[in-house]
Formats: C-alpha cells, sequence, structure tokens
C-alpha cells in the first residue's frame, strides 16, 4: 500500500504548476460528473418499481450530506466545463503559450462565483434560510 500512495504523490509533485494541477482537477472532475451519471441513471431507474419508490429515493436528495455533494457536483460540472474551454483555447489557439496561467486563473475566477451562489442556494434550505 505504502509503494500506490507513494507513486501517487509522486505523480501529484511530477511538475506541479497550472497546467498539471488543472490536468489532475480536470480528470478527478471528470470522474465525479461520470459517477454521478451512473447514480442519476439508477434513481431514474426507480420509477420503474412505482411512484412511492421513486418518492422515497427523491427524498434522499433533501439529506444534508447528499445537499453538499451536490455542491460538489455543481463545482464538477462547472470546473470541468470551463476548464474544458481552457485546454481548447490552449490546444488550438495558444498552444505551448504563456496564457496558460492566466486562463487557469481565469477559470476559477468564473467558477468559484458560480460555485458560491449555486452552493447558497441548494445548502439554504438545511439552515432554513429559503
Amino acid at each position: 500500500m505504502g509503494n500506490v500512495i507513494s507513486a501517487f504523490w509522486k505523480g501529484v509533485k511530477y511538475k506541479g504548476g497550472p497546467g498539471h494541477y488543472a490536468f489532475i482537477l480536470h480528470r478527478l472532475t471528470g470522474i465525479g460528473v461520470a459517477l454521478f451519471l451512473v447514480v442519476h441513471i439508477m434513481d431514474n431507474f426507480v420509477i420503474l418499481f412505482g411512484e412511492e419508490a421513486f418518492t422515497e429515493v427523491l427524498h434522499l436528495y433533501a439529506n444534508p450530506v447528499m445537499r453538499l455533494l451536490e455542491v460538489f457536483l455543481i463545482f464538477s460540472v462547472a470546473y470541468h466545463a470551463f476548464n474544458g474551454l481552457r485546454v481548447i483555447i490552449v490546444d488550438f489557439w495558444a498552444p505551448n503559450s504563456h496564457v496558460q496561467r492566466a486562463l487557469w486563473i481565469l477559470v476559477w475566477v468564473v467558477v468559484i462565483p458560480i460555485t458560491i451562489v449555486a452552493a447558497w442556494f441548494t445548502l439554504a434550505p438545511i439552515f432554513g434560510l429559503r
């Protein structure tokens, strides 16, 4: 197990910098969105077992833990989408360019407010604010 952790940490520290960290986070958010899609398909499949079963599954999403996971999903979708646009720009219009760092900062400037606003609307009912 120690070798796996060591290899993982070497991969994280490999080069560093915005390009490397953007690459890692892009892959992680992609995996997160894909896992959500699997869960989403499964919970929609429950409708075949009747309206009551489907309603029970939907009540799970009102749980505070699930709402927090929704915020992570929103972050993942937003980051993955905007970082994907950054990758397209870097690959097609500005290869090996100095704009990569500026574009990564721009991704964060867009994603953080989206996540904060979405988190407010997603988490507010837990605290009775909405």
